[in-house]
């Protein structure tokens, strides 16, 4: 089973409601967001609105590239500017999970890291840090991604650990890049953002492996989706 992620134009919100519904996907999870590109890139991109909507679904393996051919016809992501899909293995799911999708929960073996072409950075600062780690982010190298409001709920007892004042409220930025930039944005994203600075920045990472609207041109569905 994969975790899916779709990010759109949120004018797209009804469309993507539409292709998961009607696709049958069961476990699917909407999120509102905003790009990470700055307004010059957007206009180079042709995106009128910086506001996204994030779609989180969970689908089995053998229906990532029909879904990612239903995800290019109707959304043109391989167009560029016009979003993203990618998918991320899971180790684990609740049992319910599985069945809702028609799957069993079966164990896979272990994957090696070193055949995922792209990586999933996930970094996670106070409210108002997004334009930092876009920053950082971008002067690593990487072209774009998404903003998510959120909570921490670290609580008394994880500031009494760490030594720091913990804020509820959190920026959570996705980024996707190559797995060989993955090292030098995480870098540069802890240098400007960090659980050292005013921000009280981590980041994570975790592996893609297969990506509709990142992949270079002429590159067919079938050679993006991991075998």
């Amino acid at each position: 089973m994969k975790a899916m992620f779709l990010i759109a134009d949120y004018s797209c919100m009804q469309d993507v409601q539409s292709i998961l519904a009607s696709e049958n996907i069961p476990c699917r999870f909407l999120l509102h967001g905003h790009g990470a590109a700055d307004s010059a890139m957007l206009d180079y991109l042709g995106l009128g609105d910086n506001k996204k909507i994030a779609a989180v679904s969970f689908v089995a393996n053998d229906r990532v590239m029909e879904l990612y051919n239903i995800f290019n016809k109707k959304l043109s992501l391989s167009e560029a500017g016009k979003g993203i899909a990618f998918t991320i293995p899971l180790t684990g799911a609740s049992g319910t999970a599985f069945a809702l999708n028609g799957t069993k929960p079966e164990t896979e073996g272990k994957a090696d890291m070193t055949d995922f072409k792209y990586e999933l950075i996930l970094t996670i600062v106070n409210r108002g840090g997004f334009e930092v780690v876009k920053e950082a982010a971008k002067s690593a190298g990487a072209r774009g991604g998404t903003l998510l409001h959120g909570l921490g709920l670290g609580g008394e007892e994880a500031a009494k650990f760490l030594g720091i004042s913990i804020q509820p409220e959190k920026d959570v930025v996705l980024i996707v890049v190559g797995r060989e930039d993955r090292e030098q944005v995480m870098q540069s994203i802890l240098n400007a953002a960090g659980i050292l600075t005013e921000n009280r920045g981590i980041c994570f990472s975790l592996p893609v492996d297969s990506a509709l609207g990142l992949a270079e041109k002429n590159i067919s569905i079938e050679d993006i989706v991991k075998k």
